[in-house]
């Protein structure tokens, strides 16, 4: 069960590569066992990746980076970081965190939407032709169009 005063941390470390990765995934279980037997809780596993550094520290240019969630009393904090001042371990970083709230996915806006507008009809009413007459004017409308399309 947990403490009213335990609060959600974040622990980031920087293990050296002169450990292999089952050596840094051993060291990273031992900071979780260290949190469990001061009281805490785990919250999220994390994990260890390799990653080349922006800048070498202590003539490292490559680490194994490492980071985990847990729930522990403030004043408990100390201690797990005296865990930490080993030679292995180039940097490292605990730092009080909020749980983030889950948010609903939303669909992208792509522009303004804008409502449909009626289709008006126009009804026009004009004397009817004969029907001779209107099949004259389309052959002529048909004659000048080849005309100007010069076919």
């Amino acid at each position: 069960m947990m403490d009213k005063d335990q609060k959600l941390y974040e622990i980031t470390y920087l293990i050296s590569l002169a450990y292999s990765e089952e050596e840094a995934q051993a060291f990273q279980q031992s900071l979780k066992n260290e949190v469990k037997s001061l009281g805490g809780l785990i919250d999220d596993e994390g994990g260890i990746l390799k990653r080349r550094l922006s800048y070498p520290i202590k003539k490292m240019p490559e680490a194994y980076l490492a980071s985990f969630r847990f729930l522990l009393a403030s004043e408990k904090i100390l201690g797990l970081e005296t865990k930490l001042a080993v030679p292995q371990v180039l940097r490292f970083l605990v730092v009080h965190t909020k749980r983030q709230p889950i948010r609903a996915a939303r669909a992208p806006r792509i522009g303004k939407i804008i409502p449909e507008r009626p289709v008006l009809e126009y009804n026009i009413k004009s004397a009817p032709l004969p029907d001779g007459q209107a099949a004259a004017n389309i052959e002529e409308i048909d004659k000048k169009l080849e005309e100007i399309l010069g076919k």
